[in-house]
């Protein structure tokens, strides 16, 4: 589907979704998401305490707005680890718009930093560690990721370091969480990101570099103007949002990509891969006659009793024959005639 240039014409309402766009006649790209349903029901899986899922809440949005280009079967994992009472949070968002997310934490040191600070933010909470984003386009192509430091106060000054130092790429980035509240029973959250690509001649050359050095300032400051209230409202859509921001150069937006939240886990995966693990150690693992299987992205949780475990390992019996006859035999195709020239004909004499 083209590009089609937005205008102030209404549109229905919208949530959980990316849509890409390009400012006219330049190198800069970006990317608005806006999470309701798909962020609440990742967040509310899990108890964690408010900093904490603000702060994973905000990486799910950044990871939102990495994804805009998977293909079909990619993955793209956003993974930040550090030294403190957060371990580590990931996030993957797969081909589709499937978002999955969870965080790891030492639940002594966590209670201990948020009776110090109850608004602990990241540094606080994560201490020094690495940021770690990870392309995955499956159908064996080559796996990319880049790695930074966690650097700043929030997940999104990372992925700036992350943009700077991997895809040396300047990009602005605004991100808001707002969490359940009296008229808003979900969580909510919203992105922006722009981003200036290399000249690499055509439209995007039709410009001088200072020309587009002052286009590049100017599309900053439109960003700057927007409000969280404005991000998050359902009931402004994306194309209206954007014409609002950068009506003055123009502004061209994608095809729409719906989000949602799912998990990759299902009880036949599971079977899968526990029938690659010897069956001493599964039965080693038994407690109380049952082995329970938790999924930390989903909390979801797959029982396994001593007989189903038994039956993982049982080996289909071969098909038996009916009593007093032997097995069937497949019919073989039997080759077509072939007439000879003449054949069938009366002969002259």
């Amino acid at each position: 589907m083209p590009p089609r240039k937005s205008s102030p014409a209404a549109d229905s309402s919208f949530s959980d979704f990316i849509q890409p766009f390009v400012i006219d006649r330049s190198a800069i790209r970006g990317r608005l998401v806006r999470l309701e349903s798909a962020l609440d029901n990742i967040l509310t899986a899990h108890n964690y305490p408010l900093p904490l899922s603000r702060l994973l809440a905000e990486q799910i949005v950044l990871a939102a707005l990495l994804s805009a280009t998977l293909t079909d079967g990619g993955i793209l994992t956003v993974q930040a680890k550090g030294n403190g009472a957060v371990r580590f949070m990931v996030v993957d968002v797969m081909a589709g718009g499937v978002i999955r997310g969870y965080a790891a934490t030492e639940e002594d040191a966590l209670g201990a930093a948020l009776k110090e600070d109850k608004d602990a933010g990241m540094r606080a909470l994560m201490g020094e560690g690495y940021l770690a984003v990870t392309l995955d386009e499956g159908r064996d192509s080559r796996r990319y990721q880049g790695i930074v430091e966690l650097a700043g106060e929030t997940v999104s000054d990372a992925f700036r370091g992350y943009f700077l130092q991997s895809q040396q790429a300047q990009v602005v980035v605004h991100v808001s969480v707002q969490p359940p509240d009296e008229r808003h029973k979900k969580w909510r959250a919203g992105g922006i990101i722009i981003e200036r690509m290399p000249l690499e001649g055509g439209h995007e050359a039709e410009s001088t570099a200072a020309e587009q050095d002052e286009l590049w300032q100017r599309t900053g400051l439109f960003m700057h103007t927007l409000k969280d209230a404005e991000m998050l409202d359902p009931d402004i859509t994306p194309q209206n949002l954007l014409y609002r921001l950068f009506n003055e150069d123009g502004v061209w937006v994608y095809k729409l990509q719906p989000l949602k939240s799912g998990c990759r886990c299902s009880r036949e995966r599971v079977k899968s891969v526990l029938k690659s693990l010897p069956q001493a150690e599964l039965t080693d693992a038994l407690e109380d006659g049952k082995l329970t299987i938790h999924c930390q992205f989903c909390n979801k949780r797959e029982v396994f009793t001593t007989e189903q475990i038994k039956q993982l390992y049982k080996k289909p019996a071969p098909k038996k024959s009916v009593a007093g006859k032997p097995p069937a035999k497949k019919p073989v195709a039997k080759k077509p005639a072939v007439k000879k020239p003449g054949a069938g004909k009366n002969k002259k004499t």
